[in-house]
């Protein structure tokens, strides 16, 4: 969805252990994907991990199940589990550009916060 990441140079590994290795995070997005198994809540307690550990990037769940929408269109993949990976600084001046655009304009506060809390 966003236009930001659309262009991006990005890897993307499978995670068995539900262990991610930081070296990995190396293009503009990293994706990794985990087990089918991982249930949403772990996903977004691995995130939120991830997050507090390695504060100079920002990790984002994104479960198979995960039912989120901007004006009806599905934000997720919706078929695996991923954790996506971008530095911080670089991802935080992108949103930036984007806010003044509009582009968040059609999100509810609620889904605003919850991914801006990543």
């Amino acid at each position: 969805m966003c236009p930001f990441a659309k262009k991006a140079k990005w890897d993307c590994y499978p995670i068995v252990d539900s262990k991610i290795d930081i070296k990995l995070c190396k293009k503009e997005v990293t994706i990794f994907v985990l087990l089918e198994e991982v249930s949403k809540f772990q996903l977004e307690k691995i995130a939120r991990q991830l997050n507090k550990q390695y504060p100079k990037f920002v990790f984002l769940p994104d479960h198979q199940t995960a039912n989120t929408k901007i004006k009806g269109i599905a934000t997720g993949n919706g078929k695996v589990n991923l954790i996506l990976a971008q530095k911080r600084k670089k991802l935080e001046s992108a949103r930036k550009v984007l806010d003044k655009k509009g582009y968040y304009k059609n999100l509810t506060s609620d889904y605003k916060k919850k991914l801006f809390g990543y």
